[in-house]
């Protein structure tokens, strides 16, 4: 049985978080966010559509682009600049350009760029 459009971005999009999750407590981030299902709709939304375009021709090529476009996403959910992760104040200490990431840091939007081609084969 085949997929609707709409289900394969949903399930492509749940697989690059949860693996990414995975990958992130293996690599001991100091930040580890919560599973698929606890986080709000409106991420959830927000994951399925740039898990779709990241799928798509339109994709960011570089981890820097895709930083971007998660930062400026991130904005237009309300989230801001905060040393500390606070779902409840929707902060984030990634919330900087790309370059004045951590190591870490800049190896988790490699890592989502790699998952995301894995997603890409997914039928």
């Amino acid at each position: 049985m085949k997929n609707s459009p709409k289900e394969l971005d949903e399930r492509r999009a749940w697989f690059v978080y949860e693996a990414a999750r995975i990958e992130n407590a293996a690599a001991a981030r100091p930040i580890n966010p919560e599973p698929w299902e606890k986080r709000d709709e409106a991420f959830r939304k927000n994951m399925i559509a740039a898990v779709a375009k990241q799928c798509s021709p339109r994709r960011s090529r570089s981890p820097s682009d895709l930083h971007d476009a998660w930062t400026r996403a991130y904005k237009r959910m309300g989230w801001k600049y905060g040393q500390v992760r606070d779902v409840k104040r929707k902060t984030h200490p990634d919330m900087v350009p790309f370059n004045r990431l951590g190591r870490l840091e800049r190896e988790k939007d490699r890592v989502y760029m790699m998952l995301c081609a894995i997603a890409r084969r997914m039928r």
